[in-house]
């Protein structure tokens, strides 16, 4: 056996195949599916022979529909050098393009809805945050967004203490 074809539909059309050449893996993914769209597969083994009989179709699955971006991991302080903070944190797992994230950042136990924003380019996962006020506790989370919305909050990070640099 040299390998597999692959074909999909939309419930009630014909079949479309997906690959010209026989794959040899045994998974196969399937791109430019419409979201929120059922979906049947079948296969056919080929070799020197020629191509084998289709499977029988698969169940019905549905794509999902777009969606917000999962939690990103919590900002982590990389440096602290008087009232300015470097942060990275850990992109969220996603199928859609993110286009920016939104740091907020604060003095913990007051009001998030008063806490400072931020927002950096979607292929970063690392920004610097200047002028901060001296003497002065804050924690920070992040956020991602895309073309759907902004995902939910990560975890605040550990608090840090900002103080008068008298450095070069």
């Amino acid at each position: 056996m040299t390998g597999y074809l692959l074909e999909r539909r939309c419930r009630g059309f014909e079949w479309i195949r997906l690959n010209d050449a026989p794959v040899t893996e045994l998974k196969h993914a399937a791109h430019d599916l419409a979201p929120l769209t059922e979906y049947q597969f079948r296969v056919a083994a080929v070799n020197e022979f020629g191509v084998g009989s289709f499977s029988e179709a698969s169940q019905l699955i549905t794509t999902k529909g777009p969606s917000v971006p999962d939690q990103p991991r919590w900002p982590i302080v990389v440096k602290l050098s008087g009232t300015t903070v470097l942060l990275e944190w850990t992109a969220p797992p996603t199928d859609n393009e993110i286009s920016s994230y939104i740091i907020i950042y604060g003095v913990p136990g007051t009001d998030t809805t008063k806490y400072y924003k931020a927002s950096f380019d979607g292929d970063t996962t690392a920004c610097t945050l200047p002028g901060l006020k001296v003497n002065t506790e804050y924690h920070f989370a992040v956020a991602a967004k895309n073309k759907v919305g902004c995902g939910p909050w990560s975890k605040f990070s550990e608090y840090v203490v900002t103080y008068q640099y008298f450095g070069r």
